[in-house]
């Protein structure tokens, strides 16, 4: 498989680390990108691998503020200005020989499977979407937020000030940590420390704290209400049966809401982290293949 890795840059002028897995000239294309604090060599190129042998030249990239991406301040997640980048992707690789630009299609994966979604209702050019456990509103995320909302300003206010941004932990470091009810991590889900294990055993980096701000930013983001303006064109979900970071029925109310031309594969028994590796992902990596051969 031919690999690339290359910058590119965006509106406001953050250079974002990507890499480019062709499948030859004028191909059709998909722009990839991790969720929350995940980084483009965390399992995408298994997913890239795949799309290409089927040929679909491939795209990955670093969110801003994470991997070898550059944005400040570092370890932030800002699905707003996530959402935009993926506008910068798409005109970059439109402009590659790899890259068959009347063809190119958004996918995202957890939080920035809500972004596609985003990014994909504004920009009319995209043509499919390709969202497994997307994020899809932060309503869920409101109710505890308002228990420290008072914290999270007083950080903006101190961060504007010049002071450092506080910090919290992306991920439960123990099933028992996950389930005693005093964690503080932003992802408390006992399927992730079976991931982060995953992750070791690879010897993938990966890092381990995102600014509370994150949180503050995830709480306004709101792809439920971008969903209708996708059709068209077609979109797939692919949703965890048991998925507690990002509840499954709220992912399958809002895939309801979507007008087709759309697919949806529900994963039995999986967890949120589950489709990226062993079994579940070769379900998964099955399905949205098929959904591929099926419009392209």
């Amino acid at each position: 498989m031919s690999r690339r890795d290359v910058t590119f840059t965006t509106y406001d002028g953050v250079k974002l680390a990507g890499t480019v897995y062709s499948a030859g000239e004028k191909r059709p294309s998909i722009v990839m990108t991790q969720g929350f604090s995940g980084l483009r060599n965390q399992f995408l190129p298994d997913f890239a691998e795949r799309f290409v042998a089927e040929g679909f030249t491939t795209f990955t990239y670093d969110n801003r503020c994470w991997g070898d991406s550059e944005g400040t301040p570092r370890n932030n997640v800002d699905p707003i200005l996530q959402t935009r980048d993926y506008y910068d992707a798409f005109n970059y690789v439109k402009t590659l020989p790899d890259v068959d630009p009347e063809n190119i299609i958004y996918w995202g994966s957890s939080m920035s499977g809500g972004n596609a979604i985003v990014a994909a209702a504004v920009n009319k050019s995209v043509r499919a979407v390709i969202v497994q456990v997307p994020f899809v509103t932060g309503e869920v995320l409101s109710t505890p937020a308002a228990l420290f909302c008072d914290i999270l300003l007083e950080d903006r206010a101190n961060v504007a000030s010049g002071k450092h941004a506080i910090m919290a932990p992306v991920m439960p470091e123990s099933e028992e940590e996950a389930l005693s009810g005093k964690s503080e991590s932003m992802l408390n889900d006992v399927n992730a420390v079976q991931f982060i294990k995953e992750m070791e055993r690879r010897g993938y980096a990966y890092e381990k704290m995102a600014t509370l701000q994150t949180f503050f930013h995830a709480i306004g983001h709101e792809p439920r209400v971008a969903i209708k303006r996708i059709t068209p064109r077609p979109i797939l979900f692919v949703i965890a049966e048991h998925d507690s970071t990002i509840p499954s029925d709220t992912q399958l109310q809002v895939y309801n809401e979507a007008p087709e031309p759309k697919r949806l594969h529900i994963i039995k028994g999986a967890g949120h982290f589950d489709p990226y590796y062993d079994a579940p992902f070769e379900e998964n990596i099955k399905v949205q293949l098929d959904f591929l051969k099926e419009f392209f």
